[in-house]
C-alpha cells in the first residue's frame, strides 16, 4: 500500500484533473468518473474545519499550488490517522478508469525528428 502522503498526492492530482476539466475526451471522462469520486471520497472525509477549509479552497481554485498543498497536507493527516480510510483510497483510486495514454507531437522544420514509446520492454536505436 502506499504512503499518506503519495497516497494524498495521488488523489489530489486526479481531483485536480477532475476540477481543471481536461482537453482530451478520453481523459476528460476518466477525470470525471475517477476524479469526481475521490473529490466526493475526499470532502466525505475531511470533516475538521481546516479540512474544509482546504476543500473549499481546492474547489474554488484548483489551479493554486497552495490549496492543492493545502488540501494534500489535511489529506495526509487524515490518512495517517486511518490506515482502513488509507485503505479504501488506494482501492478507489485503483480502481478508478484511465485514460487513453495517448501521445502526440508536434514537429517543425526540416528534417524534425520524433520518437514515441508505449507499453512495456520497449527499445529504440539509432
Amino acid at each position: 500500500m502506499m504512503d499518506p502522503t503519495t497516497l494524498a498526492a495521488t488523489a489530489v492530482a486526479a481531483v485536480a484533473a477532475y476540477l481543471l476539466k481536461l482537453g482530451d475526451a478520453a481523459v476528460v471522462e476518466s477525470a470525471k468518473t475517477g476524479g469526481k469520486a475521490a473529490f466526493d471520497w475526499i470532502k466525505a472525509k475531511l470533516t475538521s474545519a481546516a479540512g474544509q477549509e482546504a476543500v473549499a479552497d481546492f474547489e474554488a481554485t484548483p489551479a493554486a499550488p497552495e490549496n492543492a498543498q493545502a488540501l494534500q497536507a489535511a489529506l495526509v493527516k487524515a490518512l495517517a490517522k486511518d490506515p482502513e480510510a488509507a485503505t479504501a483510497l488506494a482501492k478507489l483510486l485503483a480502481d478508478a478508469p484511465r485514460g487513453s495514454g495517448g501521445q502526440s507531437a508536434n514537429v517543425f522544420g526540416h528534417g524534425g525528428k520524433v520518437t514515441q514509446i508505449s507499453g512495456s520492454h520497449n527499445t529504440t536505436s539509432s
